[in-house]
């Protein structure tokens, strides 16, 4: 019959132009394949460092089962240096330290290092609100401490014992004084205390920070100055020569009204994370 395909006869070819259209969409669909991807790994490496720096807080205890057991705050990321020790509360009655160290581990975000936070290292002089207890032994003359000692050296060697556990790399003790430096030189108000004028990196570093802190000062009687006083005995002092760790010892003027203090202290302790890298501006 005419018109019907013999059997075992090969079938045209479908139009070059169909192939075409194929091998493009294909092509399309593989370009925003590859794009989700890149994007999604873009987002993935932004994310790492924040996942890989994440703060935690734990907290540890000294002198415990004594009347002195006292909390130690440690706020880390998974990149331990530098560590960082602030002391406040040495003497019990200088609040603008430990009410500032206090704002700062309850609001504190970290990008870098380990910080170790003794709030109130005389818990008992700060409870009571005097600056020793006893009242004839003073924390801060006490160091490195002893092990068989009074409870004060007790508490003391165990401060110091956990700058050495935690290899700290910057001291910061937080003080106040009654009288301006400027007025009384007996008296240390308003000044940031080092422990050698021989230390190049030690005085640059205390100058630097005195500079920035003095820029928000706009009565001359309140402006910071860097004083060298080595203190026997004192945590900075144990510190430093004992130890080899560079220490700051920060003094504000307690005739200055609290709120004021508070907000030096923690202007000042910015200051220095943020020269150490453990903020970010």
């Amino acid at each position: 019959m005419q018109g019907r395909k013999e059997e075992g006869a090969d079938e045209s070819p479908p139009p070059t132009g169909n192939k075409k259209m194929t091998v493009n969409r294909l092509l399309v669909h593989l370009r925003k394949y590859f794009r989700i991807i890149f994007i999604v790994l873009i987002l993935f490496l932004l994310c790492l460092p924040q996942t890989a720096l994440l703060q935690t807080t734990s907290i540890e205890h000294i002198c415990v089962g004594t009347d002195y057991e006292t909390p130690v705050y440690i706020i880390k990321t998974n990149y331990e240096k530098p560590v960082i020790m602030i002391v406040s509360g040495t003497h019990g009655n200088e609040k603008a330290g430990i009410k500032a160290t206090e704002h700062l581990k309850e609001n504190i975000k970290i990008e870098r290092g380990t910080l170790i936070i003794i709030l109130r290292a005389n818990i008992l002089a700060c409870e009571k609100n005097v600056r020793n207890f006893p009242q004839d032994i003073n924390l801060n003359r006490a160091y490195p401490g002893d092990l068989e000692g009074n409870p004060v050296e007790k508490l003391a060697y165990e401060i110091f014992n956990l700058m050495k556990k935690y290899d700290i790399d910057l001291l910061i003790d937080l003080h106040e004084s009654i009288e301006f430096y400027k007025n009384n030189p007996k008296n240390y108000g308003q000044t940031l205390v080092i422990d050698s004028d021989d230390d190049y990196y030690l005085f640059n570093f205390s100058s630097s920070i005195v500079k920035e802190l003095n820029k928000g000062i706009i009565e001359d009687s309140n402006e910071y100055q860097v004083l060298v006083d080595p203190v026997k005995g004192s945590t900075a002092y144990s510190a430093y020569y004992q130890l080899g760790i560079p220490s700051l010892t920060f003094e504000t003027c307690r005739k200055l009204p609290l709120s004021f203090r508070i907000d030096e202290h923690l202007r000042f302790l910015k200051i220095v994370l943020y020269k150490w890298n453990i903020l970010k501006e």
